[in-house]
């Protein structure tokens, strides 16, 4: 069997140069590899010092979101017969040999799960685990104590089946977030692209319960971990806070309307995320920009519920 050509999509955003290089440099292991870097009208200088034939820079004349990215890459995947198209986020930061372990590990999983369509490595967030580090000078014996307790929530669910009902009949611990998801291209031809009008948020939600929805799989993998950053980190010495800057606070309400109205995913999982989210608008007292990112919480609302595709930047 050939080497399967894949489709690198890195979405640039005021990016920092030296972690752009350090993706590619790990992304340029893999042989059979094309990276197109999106730049989303950055106002930095495009990273047109980057030379090599398997690195493409498309400048965007305006800010399409992750979504908009994501969608063009999709169709570039398919116009030139690539195998897989593998989505990056430039806050991402992967391990050596990255994209080799992923391309071994669809095709160990494959033969379990035919329809596999999607996989994306679990990850964590580098400022949470440094905040515990620091709080917790018998840190080994915390995680110790975690993994203990994820051992008896384990062996109480397989003796008495105490499952969620959401973990277990819409298989959310498989729905992977779109930094380091590969997805196989011929897929898409039943699946369809991310949707452009969510943007940023719950785009990668949407597109993994779509494919759950016409009977696909989607898997997390254990065995890879990448380092990724969600939102803004507020901390003390004895707490921390993660939240969303104004427009993050807007898209992920408004987006969370949007999905609500997706009938064919189920009601129960909806409801939650809708409720989830909104909830999230009890942080902004506590946020630097409390005023900014309340107006955009309640325009969120209004969009949401009056189904209106306004884009903020």
């Amino acid at each position: 069997m050939s080497e399967p050509r894949i489709l690198i999509n890195i979405v640039l955003y005021n990016s920092d140069k030296n972690k752009i290089l350090e993706l590619i440099r790990i992304c340029l292991d893999y042989e059979q590899v094309k990276i197109l870097l999106f730049d989303n009208a950055s106002d930095k200088h495009s990273l047109n010092y980057i030379d090599s034939e398997k690195v493409i820079l498309y400048k965007s004349t305006k800010n399409v979101g992750i979504a908009g990215a994501h969608y063009y890459a999709c169709e570039m995947a398919e116009s030139e017969n690539f195998d897989f198209v593998l989505f990056l986020d430039q806050d991402t930061q992967l391990p050596e040999y990255f994209v080799n372990s992923m391309i071994l590990e669809f095709y160990q999983l494959q033969k379990i799960h035919s329809r596999l369509v999607a996989i994306g490595p679990s990850w964590k967030d580098p400022r949470v685990y440094d905040w515990y580090q620091k709080k917790f000078k018998k840190f080994k014996k915390f995680v110790k104590f975690v993994k203990f307790v994820k051992f008896v929530k384990k062996a109480l669910n397989k003796r008495f089946k105490i499952t969620s009902k959401i973990d277990n009949i819409y298989r959310v611990n498989n729905v992977i977030i779109s930094s380091g998801m590969l997805v196989l291209v011929k897929s898409l031809k039943n699946i369809g692209y991310p949707k452009k009008e969510y943007f940023i948020d719950l785009v990668d939600l949407e597109w993994c319960l779509r494919a759950l929805s016409k009977d696909y799989h989607v898997e997390r993998l254990k065995k890879i971990q990448t380092q990724h950053t969600i939102g803004e980190i507020k901390t003390n010495k004895n707490s921390f806070m993660l939240y969303q800057n104004p427009m993050r606070y807007y898209y992920t309400i408004r987006n969370s309307f949007f999905l609500f109205r997706e009938k064919q995913y189920p009601f129960d999982f909806r409801f939650f995320i809708l409720i989830r989210n909104i909830l999230e608008i009890k942080k902004i007292p506590f946020v630097p920009e409390p005023k900014k990112s309340l107006l955009a919480a309640i325009r969120g609302i209004k969009d949401g519920i009056y189904k209106k595709s306004s884009e903020i930047n």
